[in-house]
């Protein structure tokens, strides 16, 4: 069977495309919205814009010049162009939205700039960035368009400072910036005044924040700026507060502590002074009826060193011998209502008289004269006190000491002025009474420094500027500023230790060397009045000196017809050195001593130079010596002089020195003529210590001096100063003595063994010739002389006294002329010595030989001289050993 399948027949599908938007067209839309975005953002970047007109573009830079507010930018100037008028500039500014909320119709704007016055210095921080502009946010609608202030506020109104408004008669000495004190701290500024209705002026100040407490409802406002003076009888009263105040003015006010908090925009009237507000707390004082120099209304009152008030009433009375008889005065003082509490039964007030410059904590009281002092104390509260002076103060304290101090006149100290030790304040002078003939001061020491003041303490005027014209030179000793103002008297102790009674009385000094020489009156009375024949180097105010050491001074001198009185005072606390074996004499100003060995110079001070000197020292006998002797040695020779003869006075000088070994013995005090022997006389002072030995019979002088021989120069110790040698003598005491003269050639054996030859001639002779042994010299002729019968002629020799064991009993001695000549049949001997044997001879001296060596010749021995050497001279061999 046949099958057919029914099967539909197929179609073809139709396949058609989807229609869209291409994703192109989303780039434009994304574009768009992000240029929404960016335009809203800068829109709200740039902000708002402004329009600010101001008198004065200074500083104004477009691009630049920044906006701020409380230190932070809000804006930037844009433009700065002028109106059209060209009388303001207008400048085109943008304000950061964050900032379009301060824009209000009452915002003020002004340029800030740096600037400096009385009111002190703003603006600083536009010397770095510049000029640039600020603003106060105002009240109102908002605004696009401003006037630009002139100047901005001194102060600023901040979140809880507070606006006062005063009102006043007049501005007075106020400005723009003055301060606003209480209790002499600066709580705030004045901020701006202007005119009221009624032709005041009202002034706006703004109290800080911190201090807004202090304002109440009842407190009252005074000027305190400027100086006010008053000149009457009584002095000049001036009344004036800080330098700031004088300078910028300023204002002050009180604070009650009964009165509640002021508010904000609270009005209060301003007075002229603190005595207009009458302010304060009625005081009732008692005062002693001897006082003078006070005012009403005027002689202010301190605590603390500020003014709290002031004398408010003096009840004199009207009947004045009730006035005379009554010993005491009512006042009323009024004073600031804060120090009620410092006012008890124990607390004092006192009357001070007028401070030195140098106590003065201000220059008002300085100047406006007496005041009172509030001091502190304990006790019940009290409105009644009894007014005490000040120098009543000091002697109430307790453990104080009260001195009596006298002096001849009062040298400028007067009451109040202190008492000083090392600078240091230990007291104070009370009162000064005036009599004819002194002073008397009487003075209290506080009790911490009483342990200062014994017996030895010293006390003598402040002389804090002093000037000494004289030899010395000129010498000004200045003290501080503050020392030089204040004067008083200063206290010295004489040794460290301090302690022990005092007394009850003393002296008062006009200065330091008086009080240390103990010279109490103007008047000195010399403790000696020496004599002198002679003045020496010396003038009034010379200076005594004991053993190098100033201890006086010269008063005066007075000439007389023969001789000069000289007073000389010593120093209190150096008269003990002064006794009765005391002598004086006159200090060489430089002492020159001249040798071979150099130029010794001895100079004194420069001062001792031109003022010249004295000194004395205990060095005499008991009893008063009154002579002023020319110089030490003839201090020290006193009773010990010799007297030497000479034939003339050549070379002979006051001052030259006798000498003995090398050393100083005396010297030539005085040199005169004797006109019955023909002879000079040359008195001469001898030393303590030598003259027993030097006044002995033998004792033999000679006058040293240079000479010039063909053997040289000798005594060349004595070309620049000549002297006379000494030896001494064994005799009896002699202190007559006829002074030789030597060529100089023997000095080197000056002090040597003596010893005499005897000759018939001595041609070939001449003093200083050598006397020689074996060729060595070994002495010198000292002196060719004849003998008393004038048959023979004694040559004086001396050998050093290392050779004095040479010469023995059986010496001899024979003339060496320095050549031999001897002719016979074995030919010519001619022999020589040295040069000077040639030219000046000499002496030779040997000892023949022999088994026993004979004894060492005595001084003083004669021998004989021979003419010719011994033939056996050449065999002598004899030795001689020294002596022990």
């Amino acid at each position: 069977m046949k099958q057919t399948n029914n099967i539909p027949t197929s179609m073809s599908a139709k396949i058609s495309a989807i229609k869209r938007i291409s994703p192109f067209w989303l780039l434009p839309f994304i574009a768009f919205c992000v240029g929404i975005v960016l335009f809203y953002q800068i829109h709200q970047e740039q902000g708002e814009k402004i329009t600010i007109f101001f008198s004065d573009g200074s500083g104004l830079i477009a691009e630049k010049t920044p906006i701020r507010y409380q230190g932070l930018q809000i804006g930037l100037v844009k433009k700065v162009n002028f109106t059209q008028d060209m009388k303001s500039v207008k400048v085109e500014a943008n304000i950061y939205p964050e900032a379009v909320s301060v824009l209000r119709e009452d915002t003020k704007f002004w340029i800030v700039q740096p600037s400096a016055s009385l009111a002190g210095v703003s603006g600083l921080d536009a010397l770095v960035s510049g000029n640039y502009i600020t603003l106060s946010p105002g009240k109102g609608e908002e605004a696009d368009t401003f006037v630009a202030e002139d100047r901005g506020p001194i102060a600023e109104l901040s979140e809880g400072d507070l606006l006062i408004h005063l009102i006043a008669d007049d501005l007075g000495s106020i400005e723009l910036g003055s301060s606003i004190f209480f209790r002499k701290v600066p709580v705030g500024k004045v901020n701006n005044y202007s005119f009221t209705d009624d032709k005041k002026v009202a002034i706006d100040i703004i109290i800080y924040k911190q201090y807004a407490k202090f304002v109440k409802k009842e407190s009252r406002f005074w000027n305190i700026s400027g100086i006010k003076a008053d000149a009457n009888w009584n002095g000049i009263s001036v009344s004036m507060d800080s330098i700031q105040a004088i300078l910028q003015g300023a204002i002050a006010f009180d604070s009650p502590d009964e009165s509640d908090e002021a508010q904000g925009e609270t009005t209060f009237p301003l007075y002229s002074s603190i005595k207009a507000a009458k302010r304060g707390l009625n005081v009732n004082i008692t005062l002693p009826n001897d006082i003078s120099g006070l005012k009403e209304n005027d002689t202010p009152v301190y605590f603390h060193d500020l003014q709290v008030g002031v004398l408010s009433e003096i009840n004199y009375g009207d009947d004045e011998d009730v006035i005379n008889s009554t010993p005491t005065i009512q006042a009323k003082l009024l004073v600031d209502p804060s120090i009620k509490s410092n006012l008890k039964s124990g607390s004092k007030i006192v009357l001070m008289d007028r401070p030195s410059l140098a106590e003065v904590s201000n220059l008002n009281q300085f100047l406006q004269g007496k005041y009172f002092e509030i001091i502190d104390g304990n006790g019940t509260p009290t409105s009644h006190f009894e007014v005490i002076k000040q120098s009543e103060l000091l002697l109430q304290q307790p453990g104080a000491l009260i001195l009596s101090l006298t002096s001849p006149q009062t040298y400028g100290i007067e009451e109040g002025q202190p008492i000083s030790y090392n600078g240091i304040k230990i007291g104070e002078i009370v009162s000064r009474q005036v009599e004819i003939d002194k002073t008397t001061f009487k003075a209290v020491i506080l009790a911490a420094y009483r342990h200062l003041i014994n017996a030895e303490t010293l006390f003598v005027a402040a002389s804090n500027f002093s000037l000494d014209v004289s030899s010395d030179g000129v010498q000004m000793n200045v003290e501080s500023p503050r020392k030089w103002l204040q004067g008083g008297i200063n206290v010295l102790l004489r040794s460290n230790k301090t302690g022990g009674k005092a007394l009850r009385q003393y002296p008062l000094y006009a200065n330091n060397s008086n009080a240390l020489a103990g010279i109490t009156s103007d008047s000195i009375k010399p403790t000696i009045v020496l004599t002198t024949t002679e003045l020496p180097n010396i003038s009034e105010n010379s200076l005594v000196l004991y053993r190098r050491l100033p201890v006086g001074k010269i008063l005066s001198i007075r000439p007389n017809k023969q001789s000069f009185d000289i007073a000389v005072f010593i120093n209190q606390q150096y008269q003990y050195l002064f006794t009765k074996q005391s002598r004086f004499w006159a200090e060489n100003a430089i002492q020159v001593d001249i040798s071979l060995q150099g130029v010794d110079i001895k100079a004194a001070p420069f001062s001792r130079i031109l003022k010249g000197a004295i000194s004395f020292d205990n060095i005499g006998q008991n009893g008063t010596q009154t002579i002023l002797y020319p110089n030490q040695t003839a201090a020290l020779s006193v009773g010990h002089e010799i007297m030497l003869f000479v034939d003339n006075a050549d070379n002979l000088t006051i001052g030259m020195p006798l000498r003995y070994l090398g050393l100083e013995v005396g010297t030539i005090q005085k040199i005169s003529l004797d006109e019955q022997k023909q002879k000079v006389i040359a008195l001469a002072s001898i030393q303590r210590d030598y003259f027993n030995a030097l006044s002995k019979k033998g004792s033999h002088f000679t006058l040293v001096t240079p000479q010039l021989s063909a053997g040289g120069v000798q005594n060349l110790d004595a070309l620049l100063k000549p002297y006379i040698n000494v030896n001494f003598g064994q005799g009896k005491t002699q202190t007559q003595f006829t002074l030789s003269r030597t060529s100089g050639e023997n000095n080197k054996y000056q002090n040597g063994f003596p010893l005499v030859l005897e000759t018939e001639n001595a041609a070939s002779l001449s003093i200083g010739a050598p006397v020689l042994y074996r060729g060595v010299e070994v002495g010198a002729i000292n002196n060719i002389k004849l003998n008393t019968t004038s048959d023979r002629v004694f040559v004086d020799i001396q050998l050093a006294q290392q050779y004095r064991h040479l010469v023995r009993q059986n010496s001899e001695f024979w003339l060496a002329s320095g050549y031999s000549l001897d002719i016979g049949w074995s030919g010519v001997d001619f022999q020589t010595g040295t040069a000077q044997q040639l030219l000046r001879g000499g002496i030779a001296f040997s000892t023949p030989s022999g088994k026993i060596v004979q004894p060492v010749a005595k001084a003083y021995q004669h021998f004989l001289l021979q003419t010719k050497k011994p033939a056996e001279s050449q065999n002598w061999n004899q030795g001689s050993a020294p002596q022990n």
